[in-house]
């Protein structure tokens, strides 16, 4: 189990990496042409392309479990810069805290979100309003009190969100 998330932290760091360079991106990464990341590229150009309205238009639409994976990727991204070994061990807690509290795992509609949420990091506006907003602060703040007061610890956690990480898994590698 510790080798999958540390695979999966490993493909979302790979990800997050990817496009820093736009001009560079396809040659540095070298995904396959089928990668969910690329099939998504136009649509993630125009919601996240530096234009903060276009993202918040999109994130405003998402209902609060797609919010929730948003967040997630968003934070993990995020830890995995500062903190990668707090990342790794935050994979399955992030996904199984969202499995718990919105009774809904990964799938079609709660990955795009979760994908975009990974992908704002190509985009340096739209990661300061996230940031100075503290739109995910929030959200995650808030799934931690929910955590803390259904007394879930955060082994019971990480195993709900262990197949979820094998979910997201598979979706890369579409």
């Amino acid at each position: 189990m510790k080798k999958q998330l540390a695979m999966l932290l490993c493909m979302t760091a790979l990800l997050i990496s990817c496009g820093k360079d736009d001009d560079n991106a396809d040659s540095q990464c070298n995904q396959p042409e089928n990668a969910v990341t690329e099939q998504n590229a136009g649509s993630y150009d125009k919601v996240l392309a530096g234009d903060v309205t276009s993202f918040m238009k999109e994130y405003e639409s998402f209902s609060d479990v797609r919010k929730y994976y948003f967040c997630a990727a968003f934070s993990m991204g995020a830890m995995s810069v500062s903190k990668p070994a707090t990342a790794s061990a935050m994979i399955g807690y992030f996904l199984g805290l969202g499995v718990v509290k919105y009774d809904r795992g990964i799938d079609d509609e709660t990955y795009y979100a979760f994908d975009l949420g990974k992908n704002a990091f190509r985009y340096e506006a739209v990661v300061n309003h996230i940031l100075d907003s503290k739109i995910c602060e929030n959200i995650m703040i808030d799934a931690a009190d929910y955590a803390k007061s259904k007394k879930y610890s955060t082994e019971y956690l990480s195993d709900k969100g262990h197949q979820e990480a094998e979910k997201i898994v598979e979706y890369i590698k579409k």
